[in-house]
């Protein structure tokens, strides 16, 4: 059934480098996982990819080449001894362009897409392109025309792009840490992955009405909630979670299920072979 297949295929593709800039962003301990395991994904990382290659070659189709324009070339370069390669969603007027879906509204670009566009820039330098500018094009696929016309506030367009400076330096100073960490990760010696790179959120206290769902305050601290606190309201405690990791029955990490820090921290026993 050609929905069943759109939503299995995965067509990702380093091109035979040992690296991409998208792999070396992110844990070292997945580089490691995935040199042994298969990735198994969950429904909504393959919806996800989905939308995500869809829109890409949307755009590639429309890109005029007589126009100056380069859409979806990999390039490679040696970097830390090692062949890292980046993919150049569009290239026109010296900028480096990036394609991102999202599901909130973006007041500016993440800093971790940024760096992915400035690094894909410099990949691009060192083939000959002339890089001056930066940009990520967010596509909020949760937007709603209705909201759009009823309040002003809410974002009036699907879409952002936001034109940054590219920093040369900063994309040195990431790979030059990356792939060492990387390098490691594949000799068999991974780091655990940080609070961040599992999307660690905090636990917080809201101050609410009895029986409402939204928050009038969220406090780091149940002391500070309690200073706070109000007749006629309470504390609820919302607890903190790694939601990249997830839980045993619920995670967006496609390695969890032969990680030992995902089954150490979700206490399941190592002997245990599948969730």
């Amino acid at each position: 059934m050609p929905f069943v297949r759109a939503m299995l295929r995965n067509d990702y593709s380093k091109d035979g480098s040992q690296f991409s800039v998208t792999e070396l962003l992110g844990p070292p301990q997945r580089t490691y996982l995935k040199r042994d395991n298969k990735e198994i994904r969950s429904t909504y990382s393959m919806f996800a990819a989905f939308i995500g290659t869809s829109m890409h070659a949307t755009f590639e189709r429309d890109t005029v080449e007589s126009e100056g324009e380069i859409a979806e070339r990999r390039v490679h370069a040696n970097v830390c001894g090692a062949d890292v390669s980046g993919q150049i969603d569009l290239y026109c007027n010296n900028t480096i362009y990036d394609y991102k879906t999202v599901r909130s509204p973006k007041s500016k670009i993440e800093s971790k897409h940024y760096d992915q566009v400035c690094c894909n820039g410099y990949l691009a330098e060192l083939n000959g392109f002339e890089v001056e500018q930066v940009a990520v094009i967010y596509i909020d696929i949760t937007w709603q025309y209705s909201r759009s016309v009823l309040d002003s506030s809410y974002p009036q367009d699907p879409w952002r792009i936001f034109l940054m400076p590219y920093d040369r330096e900063h994309a040195i100073t990431i790979l030059n840490k990356a792939i060492p960490e990387h390098l490691t990760a594949l000799a068999g010696n991974p780091r655990d992955c940080t609070s961040e790179e599992q999307w660690q959120k905090p636990t917080v206290y809201a101050i609410t009405k009895q029986g409402a769902t939204r928050a009038s305050k969220l406090c780091d601290s149940y002391a500070e909630a309690q200073e706070l606190l109000k007749p006629g309201q309470i504390i609820e405690t919302r607890p903190g979670a790694r939601t990249f990791c997830g839980t045993p029955q619920n995670s967006m990490c496609a390695l969890a299920y032969c990680c030992p820090q995902f089954k150490r921290e979700s206490n399941i026993s190592p002997s245990t072979p599948d969730f």
